[in-house]
């Protein structure tokens, strides 16, 4: 018996989203594979010597996910002349834009406070294992991870979000972006894979209720900060200079 399969012609909406979930594999794939390779990371240890690449290399990490997951989409984007406001990038911030960023930031840091000296986060971060923080490092560090996690909500609570939104409806989108968030974080531990789940549904229909993905952003960025300023504390590693 033969089986002749018929495949709808997709739509833009669809277009996109396969767009957005290949970048985010694509993206991905050489993500994680690149920040392993130990060739690579030899290299640049002879070019910069064994104290330098404990900050450079990291750097280098989260520039990386900046070009993967930012530039890349931004690029795919502009190239088909699509508005940024339709995926979340909107200069609007109302009262429950600033509110939920203010109440969740709070709960980050609170919580951060204390999770953050458990053993388990310790052996992880702060990622750059220098045992004297200066303040330019201070500085380059909170810079790069800033950018990075733009690039990253842009990915997933903007291009990837917005365009299954389209084609999917709400909630099927949000269980896809939340299945591979939380898929994004099993190579940091069961606690973080496990706790990317409820995180990942609310600052996806966070995002939606209020059209941009500033609330993730800013959450995010508070509690990559404070997770890496308390886990300083933590680990003795004082700044100085």
């Amino acid at each position: 018996m033969r089986y002749f399969w018929c495949f709808a012609k997709p739509t833009i909406s669809m277009n996109l989203a396969i767009q957005s979930i290949t970048v985010l594999a694509a993206g991905y794939i050489c993500y994680h594979f690149l920040i392993r390779s130990a060739s690579l990371r030899s290299s640049f240890e002879k070019k910069w010597g064994v104290e330098r690449i404990k900050i450079y290399w990291i750097y280098f990490w989260r520039y990386l996910g900046v070009f993967l997951y930012g530039v890349i989409p931004v690029a795919l984007i502009i190239f088909q002349g699509l508005d940024f406001h339709r995926f979340g990038l909107s200069q609007k911030a109302g009262m429950p834009t600033l509110w939920w960023t203010a109440g969740l930031s709070i709960v980050v840091l609170v919580m951060n406070f204390f999770a953050t000296r458990s053993p388990d986060n310790l052996t992880q971060y702060p990622q750059i294992r220098v045992e004297k923080w200066s303040r330019a490092l201070v500085v380059g560090s909170a810079f790069t991870w800033t950018a990075y996690l733009l690039a990253y909500e842009f990915l997933f609570r903007g291009f990837l979000l917005f365009s299954c939104v389209e084609e999917m409806g709400i909630w099927t989108a949000i269980a896809v972006n939340t299945a591979l968030y939380a898929l994004v974080h099993v190579p940091k531990g069961i606690k973080e894979a496990i706790g990317a789940v409820p995180l990942g549904v609310l600052l996806c229909w966070l995002t939606l209720q209020t059209g941009t993905i500033w609330i993730a952003f800013l959450v995010h960025v508070v509690m990559a900060l404070s997770n890496e300023w308390f886990s300083i504390y933590y680990t003795g590693r004082r700044a100085v200079g």
